[in-house]
């Protein structure tokens, strides 16, 4: 069984390092590695397209709705943005998922 990986703090940081990003909740971060899609108002980016990274800041303050890791990684927010991390990619992991005093959770690429 998969412990729980659901934030309940809302996005309060959102951090681009040169090829992957993370997501911070307070005491908790999603590091992501693999190339991601972002749905928000019915318009998609990919990762490195224009509008990707404004569309993740915009979504600081708000909380998310669930939280799927199988079989790719899918945040939903609460406005109805949803981020999906691609299944596979270029090195050994696809994301990661820590919190303070919880597990850390790793996925493998496919």
């Amino acid at each position: 069984m998969r412990p729980e990986i659901l934030p309940i703090d809302p996005l309060s940081q959102v951090v681009f390092i040169h090829d992957y990003l993370q997501l911070v909740f307070q005491d908790a971060c999603f590091s992501i590695y693999n190339s991601s899609e972002l749905s928000l108002g019915g318009v998609s980016v990919l990762f490195g397209q224009p509008g990707f990274c404004d569309g993740l800041v915009s979504l600081i303050g708000q909380a998310l709705k669930s939280v799927s890791g199988s079989p790719s990684l899918t945040l939903s927010f609460q406005s109805g943005a949803i981020l999906v991390v691609a299944q596979s990619g270029s090195g050994p992991e696809a994301w990661q998922f820590n919190s303070v005093g919880g597990p850390i959770v790793v996925e493998q690429n496919a």
